[in-house]
């Protein structure tokens, strides 16, 4: 089988879309870090964040924030280690 000057456009089409994709940020880029304050060092779970961050809590989530159960997979620890963040 021999490749066409259409096949040959459409790879590197396919690749040139699969790339640019691959080049996105992810969301996870783009929020904020769980800051180095004593109060978010020993952070283990997502239970810690929300004796803090529930709606009656002393510092609470913006209206706006969604509403999922599982911080760290959008934030990270400041300092990179651990689960936090």
């Amino acid at each position: 089988m021999r490749l066409r000057k259409f096949d040959l456009l459409f790879v590197l089409g396919a690749l040139t879309v699969v790339i640019g994709v691959s080049l996105l940020p992810s969301p996870r880029d783009r929020n904020p870090m769980v800051p180095a304050t004593a109060n978010h060092r020993n952070l283990k779970s997502e239970a810690d964040c929300l004796s803090c961050h529930a709606s009656g809590g002393s510092r609470p989530l913006p209206v706006r924030h969604p509403k999922r159960p599982d911080c760290f997979h959008c934030h990270r620890a400041a300092d990179g280690e651990g689960s936090a963040g």
